[in-house]
Parts: structure tokens; C-alpha cells; sequence
């Protein structure tokens, strides 16, 4: 029997364990994943711990990724260069890291609206973890030019440093989300909005911009799975809008064929994914 999990802290809510085991099921491999909750002080023990009982790789999830670039014998190129790692493969008993968020981002905007990442215009709202690694991998992979909007304008200009060390040359602007003329124009010359920050996980967050600010037709993309009030009001804007699941879903296949050296039976994955994004809602 294979073994692999996810480590994180809080992790019981996560919905990775019914599409794994939809994917190894479609796949004929016998395999469990299994969710490890771990605080951040035990991380590195979690790692030996499961390196130590023949688990074949894991996903990692927050608040861990950052820290798990440091607990890895040797790194993927973009995970190295977006200081983060969301999957580790075990081989031959050294751990190898990864990040397959942004891999995960851009597959399912080509999905959602037929849009490439390659020579794509990206505005960001927001610049924590998510979009640090999807914005690391857009540098790296033939974005056009990368728009950070924050509320703390020096967030955004530490990320567009770790962006352009990645990528050097690539037009990358910082915008105080204050700054609405600024935020609006930028937008009309960006092919897509990625909606980064947690606004809209609960019933009583602000929305996280403006509507009136959208240009009719853009492309609004929102990590949060299922729809949210932002969300909402972007469509009747007249945006084109997809949920977060598309990315959950991809980073997930990445993360599988990466353990297991197949390709990822995706319709599987994804139906199991909806019934247990409904299920828990």
C-alpha cells in the first residue's frame, strides 16, 4: 500500500484526500492519503517522521511552504525561486520539493477563459503565499507584464523583488489598493484579475475591490472555491469569472503525476473534487 498526505495546520477541512484517492483509485494503485495536522514548531520532525515511514510524498499546505523550502535535500527551480514548496517526492530516500500552485493557477485560467499564460497581462490583488508562487511561475513561463495591487504598498514591492530576480526585465508595477485611478487604469491594460486574498470566506467580508473599477469582459479569476459576493458582483458587471477549485484541481494532478510518474486521470479527480467541496458545504 502506498502512502502519502498533506501536512498543514489547521488541515482537517481539506478536500485533497477524496480527489488523491479518486486519482490513485483511476489510476489501479493502492494508495491512502492521509492528513497530518502540524503545528509549526514540529514541522521538521513531521518531515523525518513521514520521510521515516516510507510515505512516498506529501503535499504541504499553510502556513508551511515557506518553511518547507528549508526542509528538503534538493528543490524545483520555480519552488527555489517562489520560496515555497507545496509537494514533496520521496526518492531514494532524499525529499525532493516543488510547487505545483502556479502550474495549478495558469492551467485552469486556460481552462476558465482560454486564456495562456504566455504573453498574458496579470494584475494580482493581493500578494500573500498564493500569489507569491502563482506570480513566480507567470515570470517564469512568459508572462508580459505583472501588476501587484496591496494594501501595503511594501508587500508588493518585496514580492516584485523576488519576481524580478526570478524573471529580470519583466515590467512589474506596484499600486496601493488606495490608489483606485491607478488600480482602474492598470486593469484596462491587464488580460486578467487574480483574485488573491481571503476577502470573501465569510458571509461578512468587504469586497476586496471595487466592481465599478473592472473593465466590462475582464477576466476575473478568484482562489476562493465556490462563489463568493465579489464574485457575484464582478459577473453582473459584465466580467467573465471562474472559482478557485480549477486551481486546487490542477495543482493536485501536477502533485500526482509528479509522485507517481503517470499521467493524471483529471475527470476522476475532478468529480470527486465537486462532491467534496459540496459535500462540506
Amino acid at each position: 500500500m502506498e502512502r502519502y498526505g498533506i501536512v498543514g495546520w489547521p488541515v482537517a477541512h481539506s478536500v485533497s484526500p477524496a480527489m488523491q484517492e479518486a486519482g490513485f483509485r483511476a489510476l489501479g494503485r493502492e494508495a491512502v492519503y492521509e492528513l497530518y495536522e502540524t503545528a509549526p514548531e514540529a514541522l521538521a520532525d513531521r518531515f523525518q517522521q513521514l520521510r521515516a515511514a516510507g510515505l512516498r510524498g506529501w503535499n504541504v499546505t499553510v502556513p508551511h511552504k515557506e518553511a518547507a523550502v528549508n526542509l528538503v535535500d534538493d528543490i524545483d527551480l520555480a519552488a527555489a525561486k517562489a520560496g515555497s514548496v507545496n509537494t514533496v517526492v520521496v526518492r531514494h530516500g532524499r525529499l525532493a520539493g516543488y510547487s505545483t500552485d502556479g502550474y495549478g493557477l495558469a492551467t485552469a485560467m486556460t481552462e476558465a477563459f482560454a486564456l495562456p499564460l504566455a504573453g498574458s497581462r496579470q494584475l494580482y490583488l493581493g500578494t500573500g503565499g498564493a500569489a507569491r508562487a502563482a506570480a513566480v511561475y507567470a515570470a517564469l513561463n512568459g508572462a508580459a507584464a505583472i501588476v501587484l495591487v496591496n494594501r501595503t504598498l511594501a508587500r508588493a514591492e518585496a514580492l516584485a523583488a523576488t519576481i524580478l530576480a526570478a524573471a529580470p526585465g519583466l515590467p512589474v508595477r506596484c499600486i496601493p489598493l488606495a490608489d483606485t485611478d491607478d488600480v482602474a487604469a492598470a486593469l484596462r491594460q491587464c488580460d486578467v484579475l487574480i483574485q488573491c486574498t481571503s476577502l470573501g470566506l465569510r458571509p461578512d467580508d468587504e469586497l476586496p475591490l471595487a466592481p465599478s473599477l473592472l473593465p466590462q469582459e475582464l477576466a476575473v479569476y478568484d482562489m476562493i472555491y465556490g462563489r463568493t459576493p465579489f464574485q457575484q458582483a464582478a459577473s453582473e458587471h459584465g466580467c467573465r469569472i471562474a472559482d478557485g477549485r480549477g486551481m486546487l484541481l490542477h495543482q493536485g494532478c501536477r502533485s500526482l503525476e509528479l509522485w507517481t510518474g503517470q499521467p493524471a486521470p483529471i475527470a476522476a479527480m475532478r468529480e470527486a473534487l465537486n462532491k467534496a467541496l459540496r459535500q462540506r458545504n
